[in-house]
């Protein structure tokens, strides 16, 4: 059930959160986690990020961060799943890469703003 809420009320109630949590600087790793696994689109995630954005608030990672990598794993594991005929579920694709559901996620969404 996709979620219910209006579009830019759930952008607004994330964007406050994720300033108040991490007035530092904001990163994927934390989008992931206050977005966690809530039923929501890639539409949700664009606004969110844009909003973001338009803020100033620029979504970062620390420099020892490897996204790279784990996104070569998740894709990795990816592949190999659709190969088998299998669903891409974030469980299924954190078993298979051998990471976190939670990095899974870190992963798709690092995948998305790197299409921006």
């Amino acid at each position: 059930m996709p979620n219910p809420e209006p579009l830019m009320d759930w952008v607004a109630r994330h964007v406050e959160l994720l300033q108040r949590a991490h007035p530092e600087g904001i990163t994927l790793d934390a989008v992931g986690e206050v977005v966690g696994a809530q039923l929501v689109g890639v539409e949700h995630i664009e606004a969110l990020l844009d909003a973001l954005e338009a803020r100033g608030l620029i979504v970062r990672e620390p420099l020892e961060a490897d996204l790279a990598g784990l996104l070569a794993r998740v894709l990795t594991a990816a592949r190999a799943l659709r190969a088998e005929g299998r669903p891409l579920a974030p469980a299924e694709l954190a078993l298979r890469a051998g990471v976190s559901e939670r990095e899974v996620r870190v992963a798709l969404l690092y995948a998305h703003v790197l299409q921006r």
